[in-house]
């Protein structure tokens, strides 16, 4: 299929109204997300965007109307609180689930005897339905499971040969699909939102003048298959909203989100980068403080299609708090990251892993009781050796870098008889950069240089006092980076 490329003029959306009505498939704006639309009352041509999507059948679609007046057309319930919510919100990015008329078909709101309808606010949004002189279902213009597009170029990158034409109009505004709220039980039961959005369940409660309650659902984390990433619900599960039972906005790259104080998140998410680049992965950081919540909103599904595009290995995100907006917009990173969530604590103590052999044991052991006693804020683990009983230094070598290199210590100190040997095996460990000293001068320089994230001392070459000296150096000094740290990256690619 040859894919169409209009612009906003006039003659274009004109253009795009006819293949609307038509059957056919177009890419348009909305002050949310880009939509693909189809005409919602042609059954053959909602199947088009569920096959052009690679979109589960029964996960229904949001039908566009251009006018309040055209809610009537597909909807018999009329209640105080919808008409409060058209008011204060329409046009703009909330949904309304209701009863569907018959001349809804059953395709276009996944088999259920509901239909979710919004008014948007862009205006080539609502021209396109204008012209087009049809309700049009439109779920995100991407394909299923990718990130939400937000700008015409995110269409392009999934939809082209798929489509009949994309609408290459303005970034949207919002980036996060509307709030979904399900207003079925009339004025005998107070609406509950299936999917929180820019519009907050505080402002639909200030409009209708009494709370609104949230889907169970969007208060606890679901289990995930791990064969599809999709959340697990029973074979009669019927979504009433998309993005409730499906995997959504899913980038190529692994990611975790750190949730917690905002300044010990940063830190525990550079801390991780730096090993992960060492490991020789492309690493990308997402963070939001809560004061940029529609900063977050709007961004960050574009954030993830760069990610995907330049090729991210890793992706790390802070969590932002959960009220408001932010509740919305973790709503939609929760997912992302197939709800990989690692919880910070504000007192997250620095941990230090201290390994060695027989010849190493008795300066371990003292530099094990100098931190603890000297440096109550770190944590110290002790791999081993517990005695001085012949043991080899390889073996204590590597557990320690491993240990450094798989994130569950953030520094390593390592010693043998000499230090020699210990230090050659750590180094055996991809992404450890194990430096042996033999002076307070050495301890900067490996530190400031070279970002040791692992000491080695020799335990019959160096006094205890002086191993003392040399530890406090190494963890005070700061990385140069500049120069230095290209050096690094090229160690680390070796």
């Amino acid at each position: 299929m040859e894919t169409l490329i209009l612009t906003t003029s006039e003659k274009d959306i004109e253009k795009a109204a006819e293949i609307i009505r038509r059957g056919g498939l177009v890419a348009f704006p909305t002050e949310t997300v880009y939509g693909l639309g189809a005409n919602a009352l042609d059954p053959d041509a909602v199947k088009r965007v569920y096959l052009a999507k690679g979109r589960p059948s029964d996960n229904p679609m949001i039908v566009h109307i251009g006018e309040k007046s055209g809610l009537k057309d597909l909807t018999d319930l009329m209640t105080r609180d919808m008409e409060l919510l058209m008011d204060a919100i329409w046009p703009g990015p909330m949904t309304m689930v209701v009863p569907a008329k018959d001349i809804v078909p059953r395709v276009t709101t996944g088999g259920l005897d509901t239909v979710a309808i919004r008014m948007p606010s862009e205006e080539t949004a609502r021209q396109l339905i204008m012209k087009s002189g049809l309700p049009i279902a439109a779920p995100s213009a991407n394909l299923s499971g990718h990130p939400s597009p937000t700008t015409y170029r995110h269409c392009m990158d999934d939809l082209m040969g798929r489509v009949d034409a994309i609408i290459c109009g303005p970034d949207c505004q919002v980036g996060i699909e509307s709030t979904v709220i399900d207003m079925t039980g009339g004025d005998d039961r107070p609406p509950v939102i299936l999917r929180p959005g820019i519009v907050t369940a505080e402002k639909i409660s200030q409009v209708i003048g009494r709370e609104v309650s949230l889907d169970p659902s969007l208060l606890k984390k679901p289990k995930i298959d791990k064969a599809t990433g999709n959340p697990v619900t029973g074979q009669d599960f019927h979504p009433k909203s998309p993005g409730m039972k499906y995997k959504h906005y899913a980038p190529k790259a692994e990611m975790t989100i750190f949730r917690g104080p905002h300044d010990a998140v940063l830190r525990v998410i550079e801390d991780r980068r730096a090993k992960l680049e060492a490991q020789g992965l492309k690493v990308s950081v997402i963070t939001y403080s809560d004061s940029e919540q529609e900063t977050a909103a709007r961004e960050f599904f574009a954030r993830l299609r760069e990610c995907d595009k330049d090729g991210t290995d890793v992706i790390l995100a802070s969590a932002l708090r959960e009220e408001g907006v932010g509740f919305s917009v973790m709503n939609r990173m929760f997912k992302s990251a197939g709800y990989n969530i690692e919880d910070v604590m504000e007192d997250q103590k620095m941990r230090i892993a201290i390994a060695s052999d027989h010849g190493g044991f008795q300066l371990k052991e003292k530099i094990r009781e100098y931190l603890g006693e000297k440096h109550p804020e770190l944590e110290v683990k002790d791999l081993g050796t517990y005695s001085e009983e012949s043991v080899d230094y390889p073996v204590y070598g590597k557990l320690c870098g491993e240990t450094v290199v798989k994130g569950d210590a953030d520094l390593g100190i390592v010693c043998c008889g000499t230090g020699i040997g210990i230090s050659i095996a750590a180094n055996k460990v991809k992404g450890v950069r194990c430096a042996l000293v033999t002076s307070v001068e050495m301890a900067h320089l490996a530190k400031e240089h070279n970002n040791a994230n692992v000491l080695a001392l020799g335990g019959r070459t160096t006094q205890p006092e002086e191993a003392f000296a040399m530890v406090e150096e190494w963890l005070t000094t700061e990385f140069g980076g500049g120069r230095h740290k290209r050096r690094t990256d090229l160690l680390d690619e070796m």
